[in-house]
């Protein structure tokens, strides 16, 4: 039964373009209802990314490529109503390989971002809260994203580094490990008693609460300065309480030395003057 309006056949192909009327209707219709549900799927999509703990950033991203992508597949099936099925397939498969070329060089660091984002958290070399450096620069990590991580440096500068650069670079977590050793160097003069400087060290570093008995501190001469007998002086300790017994420790050395009369030297020069004489 033909659909008739005003008298007129409305299904009958209009002259030159080849195309109905009922055609056209249909083809709007599809395209509203398309473009209605496009957004309804696209909020959708954004508001169960961010009720999984996504970032605003990564929720917006999906919702956003995924409406373009419903898009493209909305006007092709309304294209498909006027009667270009065959042409539309066509042109959607050249399309696909245009889209498809240009993503693949457009995307490629997008995409070994995010697959060296899949490695970390395959592997866990470090974790929100850890202090790491990766690639020279060093911070608290805050996030480990999809295709970035980013950290806080002990200035409060905030880092964004791309997750296939830190998956690359080595990665010095200072924070993994419960407890670390606190490297530092005093260096005293020649004239001293070197036992009683070991001892005097020993009594300073074993006062300290913070430091840990087992591993047991190491006091040992490093070298023979220029002015200076150098030691090395390496007590263990909680990795929380570094700073605190690394600042402590080296404020408590210096006072120590002083009460028992250890010098502490420091660079010196002697000039020597000679007169030349005159006839």
């Amino acid at each position: 039964m033909a659909i008739e309006l005003f008298g007129y056949n409305i299904e009958e192909s209009l002259p030159l373009i080849g195309i109905s009327v009922w055609n056209m209707i249909v083809f709007i219709i599809v395209l509203l209802i398309g473009v209605i549900i496009v957004k309804i799927v696209g909020r959708a999509v954004r508001k169960s990314l961010l009720r999984a703990k996504a970032s605003e950033i990564l929720a917006e991203f999906t919702s956003r490529l995924v409406r373009i992508f419903l898009y493209i597949f909305v006007v092709f099936t309304a294209l498909g109503f006027l009667g270009l099925g065959a042409i539309m397939a066509t042109v959607m498969a050249s399309v696909a390989i245009v889209i498809g070329f240009v993503l693949g060089f457009a995307m490629s660091d997008t995409l070994g971002n995010i697959a060296a984002g899949f490695m970390l958290a395959i592997t866990k070399p470090f974790s929100a809260g850890d202090f790491v450096t990766i690639a020279g620069e060093s911070g608290v990590v805050k996030s480990v994203g999809v295709s970035i991580t980013e950290m806080d440096t002990p200035d409060n500068k905030h880092i964004i580094i791309p997750n296939k650069v830190v998956f690359g670079a080595n990665i010095t977590n200072f924070t993994r490990n419960p407890i670390r050793r606190v490297d530092m160097e005093v260096g005293v003069g020649y004239d001293d008693n070197l036992d009683k400087v070991v001892k005097t060290t020993m009594d300073i570093i074993n006062s300290h609460p913070k430091v840990i008995k087992d591993p047991a501190p190491q006091i040992a001469v490093s070298e023979m300065g220029d002015s200076a007998v150098v030691f090395v002086v390496r007590p263990w300790c909680k990795t929380a309480d570094y700073w605190d017994v690394f600042f402590d420790l080296q404020k408590a050395l210096k006072e120590g030395y002083d009460r028992q009369g250890i010098s502490i030297p420091y660079p010196q020069r002697d000039l020597h003057i000679v007169e030349k004489k005159t006839e």
